[in-house]
């Protein structure tokens, strides 16, 4: 299956400034662009959803603590959009919410404010209300 990611390209100028080559970078704005595309990166190149527990099927990688760590650390209005997940049971669905997601978080204005904002813990350990449970598959 080939995947469009033409959704995505308007996110290339925020990604060439805030996405660290590698890690999480040292801002809030940085962890944010890191843990948005992992949660997309995810999908589409793996098939892994942040919460698997509520009927939408994910592969077998936990992102949990990316999606977590999202509405751990920024405001209300964008934690809604994650929420989402609870809503969907099938991955055309389930694209919908990761283009919601991508629209929300990496907005220019809200980046540009979280730049200046030391980082927050990490966005690879953290828990919270999305959860991922690991099954076992037989192949």
């Amino acid at each position: 299956m080939a995947v469009n990611w033409s959704y995505y390209n308007k996110f290339e100028g925020i990604n060439d400034k805030y996405l660290p080559a590698c890690g999480e970078g040292e801002t809030k704005a940085t962890q944010i662009v890191t843990a948005v595309n992992k949660l997309i990166y995810k999908w589409y190149n793996d098939g892994d959803v942040y919460d698997n527990t509520h009927g939408l099927e994910g592969w077998c990688n936990d992102l949990s603590s990316y999606a977590n760590w999202l509405y751990e650390h920024t405001d209300d209005n964008r934690r809604a959009t994650l929420l989402s997940i609870f809503d969907c049971s099938y991955g055309d669905k389930y694209e919908d919410v990761l283009k919601n997601i991508a629209d929300t978080y990496l907005d220019e204005k809200y980046l540009k404010e979280m730049e200046h904002r030391n980082k927050v813990d990490t966005i690879y350990d953290c828990t919270g209300i999305f959860k991922f449970v690991e099954e076992d598959r037989y192949f």
